[in-house]
């Protein structure tokens, strides 16, 4: 694509990511996930994805439920306060669900170690950690037959070392991530790809450094120039980003920090729905194939429940909502 024009509409995100391709999806369980675009490889019938964050949330979740992923890599994968991730769940609980699908654990500092590797161009990284835990347990190791055979897996899951250098202590390399396609949700981009992320930027720039094709869908595309006054706010610069997307509301139902807080409805609904297999497809034919895109979605989710989440400017969070499912009733 041309590198000068990295603006482009919502529906040309599935575009970029192939059937098996290996995805990072950025933010942090609850906060900034990429849904906007997730929703986009939803309609499009993505298959065999590889995904993979550090940790992982709701987004994560609906993309195996609705059948996009074929495995997962991560220390997390949930909904923090509002509730367990069903579809993943019954991936294992439930052997007639499971369809193939694999899952390895690792944990928030080696994944970030990983990802870090893959940032820096490295095949893998020493550490000391993970040495006593089950993470180093061959019968744990969720790819243990994929090793060797499935290009997107590691050979192997670690190795052991004696340090070269100094005292020959032993550590554990670990090997790097590096994502075919990166999907972050941000607050603000330029139309050159630099991207200005305000509370957490979790692992969000090592992930778009490290992958081959990054995304960004933001809150708001400003010109270039109004990032630049203050150029130490940016977090991750248009170099790493290949493509640009306005999408306000894009990270819905989780929170974006000054832009508007979680939709705890949305999580009631989804977790009550995420269940079975076929409530599941009921809520995907409902929230996300009749609505037809995400603008739709948003028509959905109607102005008035995106209003009671929207931040206080002065407060950056929504001080109308509560953050638990059983006191919804008590909404202002």
């Amino acid at each position: 694509m041309d590198r000068r024009q990295k603006r482009i509409p919502i529906e040309r995100v599935s575009e970029f990511v192939q059937d098996g391709d290996c995805v990072w999806l950025g933010g942090w369980t609850v906060v900034r996930k990429p849904f906007a675009m997730a929703y986009e490889l939803i309609r499009a019938g993505k298959k065999n994805l590889h995904l993979v964050n550090n940790p992982g949330g709701p987004e994560t979740d609906l993309l195996i439920g609705c059948g996009c992923a074929s495995k997962s890599e991560t220390n997390y994968i949930g909904h923090e306060l509002f509730g367990h991730p069903y579809n993943f769940r019954r991936r294992f609980e439930q052997p007639e669900s499971n369809k193939g699908f694999r899952h390895d654990d690792w944990t928030v500092a080696t994944g970030s170690l990983r990802i870090m590797a893959g940032a820096m161009g490295i095949p893998f990284i020493p550490t000391r950690f993970l040495r006593g835990s089950d993470i180093l347990n061959p019968e744990m190791d969720g790819f243990r037959d994929l090793r060797g055979v499935d290009p997107k897996v590691p050979k192997r899951k670690f190795m052991m070392l004696k340090d070269p250098f100094w005292e020959g202590e032993e550590v554990v390399l670990i090997p790097s991530i590096r994502p075919d396609v990166c999907l972050i949700h941000a607050q603000e981009a330029g139309e050159d790809g630099t991207v200005r992320i305000t509370g957490g930027v979790f692992l969000d720039y090592y992930a778009a450094v490290a992958a081959k094709v990054t995304i960004v869908s933001a809150e708001k595309i400003v010109p270039k120039r109004a990032l630049e006054t203050t150029r130490e706010e940016n977090a991750i610069p248009g170099e790493a980003v290949d493509a640009v997307v306005e999408a306000p509301f894009g990270a819905h139902p989780t929170a974006v920090h000054g832009c508007y807080d979680n939709d705890p409805w949305w999580f009631r609904d989804y977790l009550k729905a995420s269940k079975s297999e076929e409530t599941m497809q009921k809520w995907a034919d409902e929230w996300i194939f009749e609505p037809g895109s995400f603008k739709g979605y948003l028509e959905k989710v109607g102005s008035s429940r995106l209003a009671k989440i929207t931040a206080d400017p002065k407060l950056l969070y929504s001080a109308t909502i509560k953050r638990r499912l059983d006191k919804l009733e008590e909404v202002n």
